[in-house]
């Protein structure tokens, strides 16, 4: 006979997935940095605004933070490891919110996981929101499920929803959807 799941049960799963969620898209974005290196380059100078003598430092310690973070979310730190991710996700959204009130929509923000810069816009917005919002979900729920190991069912849910957002990336990039006609 199985109990019916509670409240705490459903919460600490969730975490737990979405901690899984972020220890994959970290790691993914930090070597999408250090692979195109150039393009992540011109990124920090141009979009972040860090001078380019130092752009090369930035890249490492941000990729790295990631990579740390990714790991931290996997292990009982996972509370840590949410902070981390709620800092980083967090620090892209203000930079684009600031680039777009700037009216700098055309400036590579380095998001997209395609070679194809887009021009920033409301989906970034979003986007960049809804992996905040997972990554304080993830700080804030971890005390609750620090016990509850990541399991090999949820690193595989977990790439299915990488792939997800991903592909929803692309769709977005589509540019008749962009610009609002029809096919």
């Amino acid at each position: 006979m199985t109990t019916a799941p509670t409240l705490q049960g459903v919460v600490q799963l969730l975490v737990v997935q979405f901690a899984a969620f972020l220890a994959v898209l970290l790691p993914a974005s930090a070597l999408h940095k250090l692979i195109g290196r150039r393009r992540a380059q011109a990124v920090v100078r141009e979009f972040a605004g860090v001078p380019p003598r130092l752009a090369p430092f930035a890249i490492v310690v941000v990729a790295g933070t990631e990579l740390f973070a990714s790991l931290l979310l996997l292990t009982s730190y996972r509370a840590v490891g949410g902070v981390l991710a709620v800092l980083i996700s967090g620090g892209y959204l203000l930079l684009i919110v600031r680039a777009i009130a700037r009216g700098r929509r055309d400036v590579d923000c380095g998001c997209s996981f395609g070679a194809a810069h887009r021009p920033l816009g409301a989906y970034q917005v979003a986007r960049n929101a809804a992996v905040t919002g997972v990554a304080v979900l993830v700080a804030a729920g971890s005390a609750a499920s620090a016990t509850v190991p990541v399991g090999a069912s949820q690193i595989l849910a977990a790439f299915a929803l990488f792939a997800l957002y991903l592909a929803l990336d692309q769709v977005m990039a589509l540019q008749p959807l962009r610009s609002g006609e029809l096919p």
